[in-house]
């Protein structure tokens, strides 16, 4: 197996602080802190200088990288299925790339893509592409940054028939439970995929085209959800919200509303018995 050969590149940076000591004469404490200020003015600017030379040569190695896996991709392209995994370290950099190859009948049986993963310390990035003719068609490019990657899979999500492409990640900052899946849906007779679909901790029942789910907020308060697929759409059904001015009891709405008063919907005493098995249900009933 060939590898395209990989420049690198060393860089050398430095930086430094001043000390200012303040002078008793107040003419002279204006001219500290005169140029005090103006130090600290162009430290903040050189500092975004670097974090944006930074991004750039980043931007560059992850380019590199991506260029050697279309090259192996393409090598293998005529091949009913290939897989590969291999780590590099591009240029100077002190971090490895884990990439990922998959080629195949990924989504169905008449038509192949291929999918590429890239992994760093700092973020994920995922690449899906239609193979037609032996050429790639970009279909879906996302990068998940500040290590909130958890997966990706692959399944029928609405119920159609058809394998679907799902993210699952976690946000790195948030006062809740928030497990979120960005989906997206497979068109079987073109080959692409819908926009995605973001789902805040759902559990897919794809027999029933339906989603159920805990919206983000804290117990006693957040919401319970239900959509259902409509093809390539999604249709709301309703909300379950917490009565919070009656505890144990509960207001089905069709709009989400926040602490909604029970004019605003139907009152219910118990919860439905069709969300009681869905994820994170323990969080919806439990209270701070």
């Amino acid at each position: 197996m060939r590898f395209l050969p990989l420049i690198f590149i060393f860089l050398t940076t430095s930086c430094g602080q001043l000390d200012f000591k303040a002078s008793k004469s107040s003419d002279t404490n204006n001219v500290i802190e005169t140029t005090t200020d103006s130090t600290k003015e162009k430290s903040s600017t050189e500092k975004q200088k670097e974090i944006d030379d930074s991004n750039r040569i980043d931007s560059i190695r992850q380019s590199k990288v991506m260029k050697v896996a279309m090259t192996i991709a393409k090598q293998n392209i005529s091949k009913d299925y290939y897989k590969i995994s291999y780590e590099s370290f591009p240029d100077d950099s002190s971090y490895a790339v884990t990439t990922e190859i998959i080629l195949g009948h990924l989504f169905s049986k008449d038509k192949k893509h291929l999918l590429i993963r890239r992994r760093v310390p700092w973020g994920s990035f995922l690449d899906l592409f239609l193979i037609k003719d032996d050429s790639l068609i970009p279909e879906v490019n996302r990068e998940q940054d500040c290590m909130t990657y958890i997966s990706d899979t692959i399944f029928d999500a609405n119920g159609d028939k058809q394998k679907d492409f799902l993210v699952h990640w976690y946000p790195s900052s948030g006062c809740c439970r928030r497990n979120i899946y960005n989906v997206y849906l497979y068109d079987s007779s073109t080959g692409t995929f819908s926009k995605d679909f973001e789902f805040m901790n759902p559990t897919f029942s794809p027999k029933e085209k339906i989603i159920r789910g805990v919206a983000y907020g804290h117990p006693g308060e957040v919401e319970l959800y239900k959509y259902k697929w409509n093809g390539m759409q999604i249709d709301t059904i309703e909300f379950i919200h917490p009565n919070v001015n009656k505890k144990g009891t509960y207001i089905k709405t069709k709009k989400r509303s926040y602490r909604p008063l029970e004019t605003e919907g139907i009152k219910l005493n118990t919860v439905p018995r069709e969300y009681h098995s869905i994820e994170s249900y323990d969080w919806f009933i439990s209270e701070e």
